[in-house]
């Protein structure tokens, strides 16, 4: 290297890499990101995959918790009246949106299990704030979270293979308050 010269800057960054490999989630599946599916996604060599993953299982958790982050994203930018059932449409609208990504999360076995619980108490935790459910202990918060959260899934299944059709605002909010908010009646009349 000539003196006073700096080396050139990577070609692709980190985020780059893993915008790749999402990308190829997003269109072929979880299991088609590899090393190879994120270098011709990137055109370029493996080289950049490798610099920045150790592992393919780290790319894939990195991908994995991108998409855990896009979802809380989604019930972030949710408003509504009621939390919870904001947090079932924002999930239930992330499923029409990104099916591939929802199956990359929920219908897909992982090599490192993503923290289930924490999100579903990302999703609780708001709760106590809301005069509806804040009576309830954090225990049963999460309860009510966690029944909600089935049922959510039951629609997003419905969804993701392409039964429900109707995915629209309108029709999908109407879909979680009437299956949802059932279930969350039912747990709130419980002494």
């Amino acid at each position: 290297m000539v003196q006073g010269t700096m080396p050139p800057k990577p070609r692709y960054s980190r985020d780059a890499v893993l915008d790749a490999a999402l990308d190829v989630a997003r269109r072929d599946g979880l299991a088609a990101v590899s090393a190879r599916s994120v270098a011709k996604e990137l055109d370029s060599s493996t080289a950049p995959v490798s610099s920045y993953f150790d592992s393919m299982p780290a790319l894939v958790a990195s991908v994995v918790e991108r998409i855990i982050a896009m979802l809380i994203t989604y019930v972030d930018e949710t408003g509504g009246d009621d939390p919870l059932l904001d947090g079932s449409f924002a999930m239930v609208r992330f499923c029409a949106d990104e099916p591939r990504l929802y199956e990359a999360l929920f219908l897909t076995t992982h090599a490192a299990t993503p923290d289930w619980v924490a999100l579903r108490r990302r999703f609780s935790g708001g709760l106590g704030r809301d005069p509806r459910y804040a009576s309830l202990s954090a225990k049963a918060r999460d309860a009510v979270a966690w029944r909600a959260s089935v049922v959510t899934h039951g629609i997003c299944i419905e969804v993701w293979s392409a039964r429900w059709t109707k995915t629209g605002d309108a029709s999908l909010r109407r879909l979680v308050d009437e299956l949802v908010e059932p279930v969350i009646a039912s747990h709130l009349s419980q002494p």
